[in-house]
């Protein structure tokens, strides 16, 4: 324990001597995780978009005329029976055609003086979340079958074929750029946190001369890595703060209405701590790597 609080001391006091060089490695940190951290910021929000868009996946069965209630509720309950199946609502003729008016607005005029509804009755089913997909769909469909009631079946297939082919390529793009910004900030940060080494490299020969022990040259760059990595992680978060609270002030209500989301969401508990875990990871390891190159 006296051996780790002098080697705090002795953090602290190279920090306050080489304030320049940390500042730099500090202000790289952060920058650093900043863009990481915004760039996980993006793709969440994104990926809440693209939830909400599949939460509205809904496959209407249109019914025909002409049979009696008994089997449409028997139809309701067999499908409402499906483990793939959340909810199934019936909507009337004439709840169809009171729907179909409001969506006219002032034109609802054109309805008057029609002798009977147009619409048909029809089942509206609701999906389970993991099979608002092309293939959960399909898989309805099938356990459906050709019953004699069913007229016809619409779920919006292509629009649900686009947007599966738009999150694939966001998922895809999410992993390949999200690993280049995490292997850049890794190599930027290695390389600055050198300058503190290369700066103090008569400071090590010295060290080493005297006889000082690897842990007692280590443990000092190891505590400025993780303080240095722990305060640009830190910082990083402020200005993520700031960033979100700028975006979501300069969008108006109707924007995050056209998208489908009540607002922008900021990171969860669990990811802000990962950064700070990165950053005094990153700043660490950065800081005993350099200090074995330069040290030999």
């Amino acid at each position: 324990m006296r051996r780790f609080i002098s080697s705090l001391f002795r953090a602290l006091g190279n920090l306050r001597q080489s304030w320049v060089v940390s500042t730099i490695t500090t202000a790289i940190i952060s920058i650093c995780l900043f863009l990481v951290g915004g760039y996980i910021l993006m793709i969440h929000n994104i990926d809440n978009i693209m939830e909400n868009m599949q939460g509205d996946v809904r496959v209407t069965i249109y019914l025909r005329d002409g049979f009696p209630m008994s089997d449409t509720n028997f139809l309701q309950d067999r499908l409402t029976g499906l483990a793939e199946v959340e909810s199934v609502t019936y909507t009337s003729k004439s709840d169809a055609l009171v729907e179909f008016r409001s969506m006219l607005g002032n034109d609802e005029d054109l309805l008057e003086g029609m002798d009977e509804i147009p619409l048909p009755a029809s089942l509206r089913l609701t999906p389970k979340p993991e099979y608002r997909t092309s293939e959960g769909i399909h898989s309805i469909l099938g356990k459906i079958g050709d019953d004699s009631l069913v007229e016809d079946i619409q779920y919006g297939e292509d629009w649900l074929g686009r947007l599966e082919k738009v999150l694939v390529v966001l998922n895809t793009g999410a992993v390949v750029l999200g690993g280049i910004l995490s292997l850049a900030a890794i190599f930027i940060i290695a390389n600055t946190i050198k300058l503190t080494v290369l700066a103090r490299r008569d400071e090590l020969e010295i060290m080493r001369l005297v006889g000082a022990t690897e842990a007692f040259i280590r443990t000092p760059f190891l505590i400025e890595g993780l303080i240095q990595g722990l305060t640009g992680a830190i910082f990083s978060l402020g200005f993520l703060v700031l960033l979100h609270k700028f975006v979501v002030k300069g969008l108006a209500a109707t924007v995050f209405d056209i998208i489908g989301i009540r607002s922008l969401e900021f990171l969860s508990t669990n990811i802000m701590i990962a950064i700070l875990l990165s950053g005094m990871f990153l700043g660490g390891i950065g800081s005993i790597a350099s200090v074995g190159r330069f040290s030999r």
